[in-house]
């Protein structure tokens, strides 16, 4: 038997395959790691590091409803949590300017904690669901209606306020 083994070992060809199939399953490995990432890796990957010492809950979104609800303009809100991005969505009645709209965008942020306006990016995106709109002409003569809504501001975590 052992000289069986040890005559197997000086053919090269033996060793050749051996080293062959040895690489293969190393790449079929590696292959299948690159297409099937481990399931412990987060959709986000590390960009969340940190959510879970920033507490943004169900009260604190509610306290932001109440602020953007008091309005009597405000027709519809609500809030959608996408990460690190919280979407601020409310409707306004056709009675509302454009600056009348950012103003309660912009008061909205005195209802939103320090912490949470460190930490997190704010989107307030404000509709107008009954907007007529005005006439305008382009420049080869018909007339189009231009609609000023929706608007959008967007507050990165470092920024103060709100860039429309």
């Amino acid at each position: 038997m052992k000289k069986k083994v040890r005559k197997l070992l000086k053919n090269k060809n033996f060793i050749i395959v051996c080293v062959l199939v040895l690489i293969g399953i190393i790449c079929l490995i590696l292959l299948k790691n690159v297409l099937y990432p481990s399931s412990k890796a987060s959709f986000y990957g590390n960009r969340l590091d940190g959510i879970e010492n920033v507490e943004f809950n169900k009260k604190s979104k509610n306290k932001i409803l109440e602020e953007i609800n008091k309005n009597e303009v405000v027709t519809s809100s609500k809030i959608n949590v996408h990460g690190k991005i919280i979407n601020i969505i409310f409707n306004v009645n056709k009675d509302v300017s454009i600056d009348d709209a950012k103003n309660i965008g912009n008061n909205t942020l005195n209802s939103i904690s320090d912490e949470v306006k460190s930490f997190y990016d704010i989107q307030l995106i404000i509709t107008k669901d009954d907007e007529e709109g005005t006439k305008v002409q382009t420049e080869t003569g018909e007339e189009k209606i231009k609609k000023d809504f929706p608007i959008m501001g967007y507050k990165n975590y470092n920024a103060k306020e709100f860039v429309w």
